[in-house]
């Protein structure tokens, strides 16, 4: 695993997110959230294996500010890219429930609520049809 997790670097790419202006950190999300979805299921593990590596490193308040921003790109994504990141996602949380007891799920919540209504709405929804479709 550890030669895999070298693929994708994130260690500081919190922080240094966090840093960039907001259109950048945009820009950038989108296009690896896209990347994401283009991968196969065994490489999308892999990748946000990493992510949560770099999210459990992370302070409070960059991780607030990319999960914030993280929140608003996949809600304007494609429906079927957004079923694809939620789907993605929710397999790991469902390989290792303890995930969510991290601190980051705090910040996540406090993140969506932060979100203008639209944006919850859509992100809800989809989230919504996702689970329903893996019972």
């Amino acid at each position: 695993m550890h030669d895999e997790m070298q693929q994708y670097p994130t260690e500081n790419i919190v922080l240094i997110l966090s840093k960039l202006p907001e259109f950048l950190r945009e820009s950038m999300m989108k296009s690896r959230l896209q990347d994401l979805c283009a991968k196969d299921s065994k490489a999308r593990e892999e990748f946000i294996d990493s992510i949560l590596i770099g999210l459990s490193l992370a302070e409070k308040d960059s991780l607030m500010k990319v999960i914030r921003t993280w929140l608003g790109v996949v809600s304007r994504l494609e429906s079927n890219e957004m079923m694809t990141v939620f789907t993605a996602f929710i397999d790991i949380y469902e390989k290792d429930p303890a995930l969510c007891e991290k601190n980051y799920f705090k910040v996540l919540f406090e993140a969506y609520q932060s979100l203008e209504e639209n944006q919850r709405v859509i992100l809800r929804d989809c989230f919504v049809e996702v689970v329903l479709n893996q019972i």
